[in-house]
């Protein structure tokens, strides 16, 4: 009894190490950490709703400040860092715009007998707007990122005067004005991302431009030049492809 006891025991101690190594190489691996899945070059598009206003300084009335507002569509490019939970990056945009906003004044009077009747309209367009930003996030999940952006930001709008004098309903006078500026400024806003698939993020965002002082001179006939300052705000959703 006691040789087969000590022929078990020393099977055992034999075997162990062998068992050992057995268990070490079926143990599954540990898994390491999540790839950067957000970092990289990207390229998108985007559309939304965007409003302007023009401060003017001074006295315009009876006209008011013009508010144009309407449509954008445009595109995205930029490059993402992943650190973690922590997504940083660059991008630049451009959007085409049809922002626009329109005041008629009609001014009627009855001279020597004959009906005299003259109409002024002003105009203003934003023709587009774009920026480059710097942007950093939040990963509140591995799919859901919350940002804030800030940089540089430009547009380009117009605004047209015009006048008709009529008498008796029949136009014995009129002319039209339109002059273009270009603007230099900011922009900032946030938003929030979604990765719909491997390569696809959509996202939602609200930018705000604010813009320096411009000048119009004589939209109206014998009016005095006016400056003014421009901003923009801008709603839109987007779809980026994460190359």
């Amino acid at each position: 009894m006691t040789k087969e006891l000590g022929f078990v025991a020393a099977t055992l101690i034999l075997a162990g190490p062998a068992f050992a190594a057995d268990l070490a190489v079926k143990a599954p691996a540990l898994a390491g950490p999540l790839p950067a899945q957000w970092s990289g070059f990207y390229l998108g598009i985007h559309g939304g709703y965007g409003w302007g206003h023009d401060n003017v300084a001074g006295d315009i009335s009876p006209f008011s400040n013009p508010s144009p507002r309407g449509g954008v569509f445009g595109g995205q490019a930029g490059y993402n860092w992943q650190y973690g939970s922590i997504v940083g990056g660059l991008e630049v945009d451009f959007s085409g715009a049809d922002l626009r906003h329109s005041q008629s004044i009609t001014g009627t009077a009855v001279i020597g007998g004959a009906f005299v009747s003259e109409t002024v309209t002003v105009s203003s367009k934003v023709d587009y707007f774009g920026s480059a930003r710097a942007r950093a996030g939040f990963l509140l999940t591995p799919d859901w990122l919350f940002y804030g952006t800030a940089g540089f930001g430009w547009a380009h709008d117009s605004a047209t005067g015009s006048a008709t004098l009529s008498i008796n309903g029949t136009v014995v006078d009129s002319f039209s004005n339109t002059f273009f500026n270009d603007h230099f400024g900011w922009t900032a806003g946030g938003g929030v991302e979604y990765r719909l698939w491997q390569n696809l993020l959509l996202r939602a965002e609200y930018l705000h431009y604010g813009f320096g002082s411009a000048t119009y001179p004589n939209l109206i006939r014998g009016a005095v030049p006016v400056n003014y300052e421009l901003s923009i705000d801008v709603v839109r959703g987007g779809l980026s492809y994460k190359f």
